[in-house]
């Protein structure tokens, strides 16, 4: 804990209290959501706007307005309210239309003040602008996700609920990538505690004056572990996670740009179906300009490979290529008709060799495969 005060005290000081803090202050001076019987009164009413005043935000303001649509089943406002901008979400609105959401009776100026402001809110919506991206950015889907995790571990603290945060994660399956901001959205509320328990920051020994020494222990011992759940849980799900598998190539997609000489009419030869030497074992091939005869043979139950213009995984100490001299049409014929035993021999019977060559060209005839 000391290691991680320290590297939390060379920060800048953010003198604020998180919102979880700043619920639980208020909520132990103005207590839970108010209830009311029968009709409301004005002095209700005011006293349930001060409440919501305190309690709530502007974030809780349009969830109640949207809400309220949806139970009445306005849905076209709905969707024309989802574009107006926070500034001109109206915060009594918002408070009376919770009430209404609640069953309660509120008095008649005030669903009138709610429908006439409401008309005048939807005036402020942003007529989006037609572009060729409406797709959302991973980044962008990344940092929603990452809000909506972090906002249901605030609920879960601002509800009081013993857990953990090691646990809740494991249960959701959340990703090991969100873990960082988890971590470094709770460190400075951390670095708040330990100063507020130091006593050094009169801002912040005002702000938490409200709890005991116990108490902001306690919470700095909650917030520690909740950093090094996050922490922990990360680390061990990036080294449990299996690993990607490699993506499977069309055969189109691997002869998309392979060369070869499909037929030649001096030596009265044509090549194979390329789409037949994908995986095969040996492959024999004829350069009709230099009159070389070439084998590739397999390193590998996985056979061979094209990669662009070349034959890859095939082994370099059984591959060889020779020239065939005088006699390219007889050793052209015996490739043709010969069986694996005598294949196995031909290349002994050449002597003059020549420089292997692994990619094929235009001048290569596709001889025969194994």
């Amino acid at each position: 804990m000391a290691r991680r005060a320290a590297l939390i005290a060379k920060k800048p000081k953010t003198n604020r209290i998180s919102r979880s803090e700043t619920y639980l202050v208020n909520r132990k001076y103005m207590g839970d959501e108010l209830e009311f019987l029968g009709a409301m009164t004005e002095g209700e009413m005011a006293r349930a706007c001060n409440w919501y005043n305190c309690m709530c935000d502007k974030k809780d303001a349009r969830d109640y307005t949207e809400t309220w649509l949806k139970n009445q089943n306005r849905l076209i406002e709905l969707k024309k309210f989802r574009a107006v901008p926070d500034e001109w979400v109206n915060l009594t609105c918002a408070w009376i239309a919770r009430l209404i959401n609640k069953g309660y009776e509120v008095p008649a100026h005030s669903k009138k003040f709610l429908e006439e402001t409401f008309a005048y809110i939807l005036t402020k919506a942003k007529v989006a602008e037609p572009t060729n991206t409406n797709k959302t950015s991973i980044q962008d889907r990344m940092r929603d996700r990452q809000s909506e995790i972090i906002g249901d571990i605030e609920e879960l603290i601002d509800n009081g609920e013993v857990f953990s945060l090691y646990d809740w994660l494991k249960g959701k399956e959340i990703p090991a990538a969100y873990c960082p901001a988890i971590a470094t959205y709770y460190a400075p509320i951390l670095g708040e505690l330990i100063e507020a328990l130091d006593g050094v920051d009169p801002q912040l020994k005002e702000a938490y004056g409200h709890m005991t020494k116990k108490q902001l222990r306690d919470r700095i011992e909650f917030y520690n572990k909740l950093i090094e759940d996050a922490e922990r849980y990360g680390n061990v799900t990036k080294k449990t996670r299996a690993p990607r598998k490699p993506r499977t190539i069309s055969v189109e997609k691997k002869l998309k740009n392979f060369k070869y000489q499909k037929e030649d009419n001096t030596f009265k030869i044509a090549s194979i179906n390329p789409e037949k030497l994908i995986g095969c074992q040996e492959l024999w091939t004829f350069n009709t300009k230099n009159k070389v005869l070439t084998v590739f043979r397999a390193i590998d139950r996985g056979g061979l490979q094209v990669k662009g213009t070349s034959i890859i995984n095939y082994d370099e100490a059984n591959s060889i290529s020779k020239r065939t001299g005088r006699k390219p049409e007889e050793y052209v014929k015996k490739v043709q008709e010969a069986g694996k035993v005598t294949l196995r021999k031909l290349m002994d019977e050449l002597k003059s060799d020549a420089t292997f060559a692994h990619r094929i060209n235009e001048n290569t005839i596709l001889l025969k495969i194994t």
